[in-house]
């Protein structure tokens, strides 16, 4: 071979070489690019957390006040017991024997065989399984727990954690097939498997102090940690209630001092002690980026123990009442320290008012006697006297749309005292002032005739005349409510020697006047004019335009008229027809009610006629003055009447309603199984505004049911009255505001 063979070859193979030097080279740069580009940050984080040592603060929940500044609910110091994730699955004993074998044995550790260091360890658990047995029967004794469940506790901790660790495994799987690297890893530990869990909550303040001591003496068991339990002040109060102005059968010169538990329960709510998969959906404590990287919401939620309000006032404002954490991130390398100092909960005034809600929910309580069936009652003859009706109230600022008071009966956990309920209990955990809705009946007639009025259909000073039934074809169908056998078929017409105008037709409820009307607008306008006074807008149901619309087409007149009189196809709730009265009061602006004090905004204005809400106020008022009204009285017999509403100081301004309401199933021996089916019950109705004589303006709105309970003047309209004397009693309406309730104590 010539050396020139020789040179070539030779400049070919360091070409070859410095080739292959390139290539090892991109390929040494490209996988420093793809570490520190792309895995650098999570490679970083993974190295900074074996030298970062990272303990979270907790935080509290703010307070909840009434519109006055009470105490509703609140965070008080406390001390809850929580264990290590070891103890918590049964491996604490062998980690501590394992520890204590490789601390004994010293450097020789490193030389020992797997079989050598079994031994060792073998040699120590059963002293430190022992510790452990003492370790549970100490925790359950002083957490007052049994054995059984504290163990059923710690195993749900333990599974729990488990199934997060294997979700973060199988992450980390996916990620590695897609990149195509090796799926021979095993599962790294997760940051709960490094933190302490809560088993027990609420201890006392020596039990603390003798399990931080056992605590230290065993590392990496259990901590006591400071914290705070939920304290409600007003679940247990006494009030008096003056009886003085009852009705007749029940009316007492001697106060009842009843003694309520949990009246605001329903209202203020609840806070559970563990997050739901919504909580974790909606705010993470770890969240993954755009960028790619892991995002800590210190407000966040994370599985397992978590302070999270779950009805009521609790759950609706939250994010307000709910704080951030604090966090202490110690180098373990210099020992230096960094602390992100908590931030505590807001707390959040409502509107409601403690004292005057007491007043309200003992006046539907069955002991003071209004809402059991009565001998002055018009309720079914399936009912008898004694019998304790569901019931409910709400009241509301008309200014601002805050709601002051909303109460309702039965309760969960009531036992009825003092009467007997005939109907089954489960719905005793709904609220019925704002989460039942029922046929509102002749409470919808002063929106009707305002709808009308604006709409065109109707003039301010029209004046109809009651035939007893509206289709002249039908004296069966579409009737006045006077035109009964009872009443020997008689009109309004023939009462009063000519037409109705807006003030007597309310105040003597004419069916036929609101028909009328309600037939001039049709369904689809009447029921758009029941959104905009907010019916349907706060849980109640409303024909949508496309069924109103239905009904206008195949021309059912009498479902569209029936809706006039607030029978039908509808449904409101209590706190919707007290913002619909609201409503009316302040001329056509509508402002949701809100449970924050602040007040609520202005959803919508609907300018009515000053002179149309003029009449519709003076016809609620003949309501109660006029001895025609609905309202006005009731008879004993004998010639003896007594008003209905009594209450020095206050102006108010009603309307009544009798609402066909569905079949009432009397379960009388509580199994669950109705012995009989009941369909003359009606609800009774009574709602309208009230404020001082002084003045004469309106300033609150009160809307009640009481449900089967028969007429509305004479079953719900005391029930009105006791709520104005509340009112009155506190301080709102009448004299000047008083400082506080003579008698409403908190125990």
């Amino acid at each position: 071979m010539g050396y020139e063979s020789i040179h070539n070859d030779l400049r070919k193979r360091i070409i070859i070489l410095a080739a292959l030097v390139v290539v090892a080279a991109a390929v040494l740069i490209l996988r420093l690019g793809h570490l520190t580009l792309w895995q650098g940050s999570r490679l970083a984080r993974a190295a900074e957390e074996r030298l970062d040592a990272e303990a979270l603060l907790p935080t509290w929940r703010g307070s909840i006040l009434d519109r006055t500044g009470r105490v509703l609910a609140e965070d008080v110091a406390s001390y809850d017991i929580a264990v290590s994730y070891p103890l918590a699955g049964g491996n604490w004993a062998s980690e501590r024997a394992q520890e204590q074998a490789k601390r004994e044995a010293g450097s020789a550790w490193r030389k020992m065989d797997v079989s050598r260091r079994a031994e060792a360890v073998d040699a120590l658990l059963p002293e430190w399984k022992r510790r452990e047995r003492s370790l549970m029967k100490l925790l359950a004794s002083r957490s007052g727990l049994a054995e059984s469940e504290l163990r059923e506790r710690l195993g749900a901790i333990a599974a729990r954690i488990d199934r997060q660790r294997e979700a973060v495994h199988a992450r980390a799987i996916e990620l590695r097939r897609q990149r195509g690297q090796s799926l021979d890893v095993a599962p790294e530990p997760i940051r709960e498997m490094r933190e302490m869990h809560v088993v027990a909550r609420d201890i006392p303040a020596t039990t603390a102090f003798e399990l931080r001591k056992v605590g230290d003496a065993n590392p990496g068991s259990l901590e006591v940690l400071d914290a705070a339990r939920r304290r409600t002040p007003w679940d247990t109060a006494e009030v008096e209630v003056a009886r003085d102005h009852l009705p007749r059968a029940i009316r007492t010169s001697v106060p009842l001092v009843m003694r309520l538990d949990g009246a605001l329960d329903a209202i203020v709510g609840s806070v559970r002690h563990e997050a739901w998969k919504e909580d974790l959906e909606r705010r993470p404590f770890e969240r993954v980026g755009d960028s790619g990287s892991v995002e800590v919401d210190l407000g966040g939620y994370r599985a397992g123990s978590e302070v999270v309000g779950s009805r009521g006032l609790e759950r609706r404002f939250e994010d307000r009442l709910r704080g951030l954490r604090g966090r202490v991130t110690r180098r373990l390398a210099t020992e230096e320290e960094e602390r992100l100092e908590p931030v505590p909960g807001a707390h959040v005034q409502s509107s409601i008012d403690a004292a005057l809600q007491l007043r309200v929910q003992a006046a539907l309580d069955p002991r003071t006697g209004l809402t059991l069936v009565q001998p002055w009652h018009t309720s079914s003859d399936a009912l008898v006297i004694g019998d304790a009706l569901p019931a409910a109230a709400v009241v509301l600022e008309i200014a601002t749309g805050e709601i002051l008071a909303a109460a309702t009966t039965p309760r969960a956990g009531d036992a009825a005292r003092g009467g007997r309920v005939p109907v089954s209990m489960d719905t005793a955990g709904i609220h019925r002032a704002f989460e039942a809705k029922y046929p509102p009946g002749s409470l919808v007639k002063p929106l009707v005739y305002l709808a009308a009025v604006a709409e065109g259909v109707a003039a301010e000073d029209e004046a109809i005349e009651c035939n007893g039934h509206y289709f002249k074809e039908r004296s069966d169908a579409a009737r006045c409510w006077i035109y009964r056998d009872r009443y020997k078929f008689t009109t309004h017409t023939k009462s009063i020697g000519g037409p109705l105008g807006i003030e007597q037709a309310m105040a003597r409820s004419c069916n036929i006047y609101f028909y009328t009307l309600a037939d001039r607008l049709g369904a689809e306008r009447l029921c758009d004019w029941y959104r905009r006074f907010g019916l349907g807008r706060l849980g109640g149901d409303v024909p949508s335009a496309a069924v109103a619309k239905a009904l206008e087409g195949r021309g059912d007149r009498f479902a569209t008229v029936s809706l006039g009189i607030g029978q039908g196809a509808m449904a409101v709730t209590p706190l919707e027809m007290a913002a619909a009265y609201a409503m009316v009061a302040r001329g056509g602006s509508w402002i949701e009610p809100t449970w924050h004090k602040g007040g609520g905004r202005v959803a919508a204005v609907q300018p009515f006629s000053s002179t149309a809400v003029s009449r519709v106020l003076r016809g609620l008022e003949q309501v109660t003055s006029e001895s025609y009204g609905t309202g006005n009285h009731m008879d004993h017999g004998g010639g003896v009447r007594e008003p209905i509403i009594e209450a020095p100081g206050a102006r108010w301004w009603i309307k009544t309603g009798t609402a066909e309401a569905p079949p009432l199933r009397l379960d009388r021996d509580g199994d669950g199984v109705a012995e009989k089916s009941v369909t003359d019950a009606d609800h009774a109705w009574c709602a309208g505004v009230v404020g001082s004589a002084i003045d004469g303006m309106p300033r609150y709105a009160i809307a009640v049911i009481v449900e089967h309970g028969g007429g509305g003047g004479r079953t719900a309209g005391p029930v009105m009255a006791a709520v104005i004397r509340a009112l009155v009693e506190e301080g709102y309406v009448g004299a000047a505001r008083s400082p506080g309730p003579t008698r409403v104590e908190v125990r």
